[in-house]
């Protein structure tokens, strides 16, 4: 009598804990794949570094993969059940990215803005040289259009998804210590 007790107290706790882990699997994915920012990297049995960017003139002293972090934050958990949990995105170049890619892409025709510097001046003078102090700015100078023409892309794979050693160690733990958790409890 006494063993039939345990026994459903034991079955209770499990499905209680079979009901969690799937959303707390897919927040360790989540986590696991965002940390591959701040390591710039992915971790598989060892780290495996992002190829560096070539150097832009606004690029100096940014993260690889970041710009706006819209990718990084669109990562979350799509679908979870009792025996699989989907992590992912919605952003439309996550893919190539996160696979690489090499091969021609179409652009459409769009406007393109042209800029020009102006000096405008700051309504101060200098008492040296009696002369309004001037301030450089950037002034709107028209536009033109940009016919429709294919671009060759070479994307690098740099991995931020996907299964890993090292996260199905996590997973793993986290499962044995939420077992032994529900154990405790019993």
């Amino acid at each position: 009598m006494h063993n039939t007790i345990a026994i459903k107290k034991m079955e209770k706790a499990l499905k209680e804990v079979m009901h969690r882990l799937p959303k707390q699997i897919g927040a360790e994915a989540v986590q696991f794949s965002k940390q591959s920012w701040r390591r710039q990297g992915w971790l598989d049995d060892s780290l495996k570094p992002w190829q560096k960017r070539k150097g832009g003139k606004n690029d100096t002293g940014r993260a690889i993969l970041m710009k706006s972090g819209r990718l990084r934050r669109s990562i979350r958990v799509l679908r979870t059940t009792s025996d699989m949990v989907v992590i992912g995105t919605d952003v439309p170049y996550a893919a190539a990215h996160n696979n690489g890619f090499n091969g021609s892409v179409n652009v459409r025709v769009h406007r393109r803005n042209r800029y020009k510097k102006v000096k405008k001046g700051t309504g101060m003078y200098s008492v040296k040289t009696r002369r309004e102090r001037q301030r450089t700015t950037t002034q709107y100078d028209g536009a033109h259009w940009v016919s429709s023409h294919t671009r060759v892309m070479k994307i690098p794979k740099r991995q931020f998804l996907g299964d890993s050693p090292y996260l199905r160690r996590n997973v793993q733990r986290l499962i044995a210590s939420e077992i032994l958790k529900a154990a405790k409890r019993i």
